[in-house]
């Protein structure tokens, strides 16, 4: 399935999408990456889009290829503005979750090391039940009236390439919130105390 995949996002010629850029990882951090991201949001946002970008005033230092998180990033904004023809709000938040170090790559939630956690949260038409599992398929699309796209396939196989993982959260009519775990280093100097997810839900 892997494989596969990788042939079809080579053979659509997206250059930037190179799963053998290990030497551009470095440690980075996630809010200095949604930071610059924050620059270029009004080129992808609709002007009935309510937007706010919450940073954790935590340290979330991850290992990453900065250009590919940023077009993960971007392609999960563009999915949520495909989501609020008519407007609505937006939020992208940071923090820190606990997450199962054994369950990450799979997105089981549990009690576990804290991760970097990043929420795109939209009030958009939502995503039914019976095809909540679909989206990060290749050639799959939930957007209404549209051709099937590689945005969130993309983007969940570059948060994989960074040992993450991705799930969905959503309710019809009301909205969705993806997020977005990430394996945090130096692991020693955090305090390993239980850590709350945030409302992925706010102000929808």
């Amino acid at each position: 399935m892997v494989e596969s995949f990788e042939r079809q996002v080579q053979t659509m010629a997206l250059p930037a999408f190179n799963i053998h850029r290990t030497s551009r990882f470095k440690e980075r951090d996630l809010n200095d990456v949604v930071r610059t991201l924050e620059g270029v949001l009004p080129r992808y946002m609709d002007g009935n889009v309510d937007t706010k970008v919450i940073l954790s005033e935590l340290d979330l230092r991850i290992m990453a290829d900065v250009a590919l998180v940023h077009q993960a990033m971007i392609n999960l904004v563009k999915n949520a503005m495909d989501a609020m023809p008519n407007g609505g709000n937006f939020s992208i938040e940071t923090s820190r979750a606990n997450f199962q170090n054994g369950s990450i790559a799979d997105g089981r939630n549990g009690k576990g090391s804290p991760c970097a956690f990043i929420s795109f949260v939209d009030t958009g038409y939502g995503i039914d039940e019976n095809i909540k599992g679909r989206i990060f398929e290749p050639s799959f699309t939930t957007k209404r009236g549209k051709a099937a796209g590689l945005g969130l396939p993309i983007a969940h196989h570059i948060i994989k390439l960074h040992g993450g993982s991705m799930n969905v959260e959503s309710v019809a009519g009301r909205g969705t919130a993806i997020n977005v775990y990430l394996p945090l280093v130096r692991l020693e100097s955090i305090n390993r105390t239980a850590i709350a997810l945030p409302d992925r839900f706010r102000g929808i």
